[in-house]
């Protein structure tokens, strides 16, 4: 159970790189983000935890207003 949240948390934030680096139209496979995957592998299930929350928190208040 706690193999399998780890491994979706670091897809998860792997494809968010990839997303944001894709928008900065730098081509995601040159940019060598190695530190940031490093970091991505420690800290997956944190970094997930926290955009998930932070991303329901902004549509919340969207839809508040």
């Amino acid at each position: 159970m706690i193999l399998a949240i780890y491994i979706i948390s670091v897809i998860y934030c792997i494809y968010k790189m990839y997303n944001s680096y894709s928008k900065k139209n730098n081509d995601p496979l040159y940019a060598t983000p190695a530190l940031e995957t490093l970091a991505i592998l420690v800290m997956a299930p944190v970094l997930m935890a926290v955009d998930v929350s932070m991303t329901w928190i902004r549509l919340y208040k969207e839809r508040k207003q």
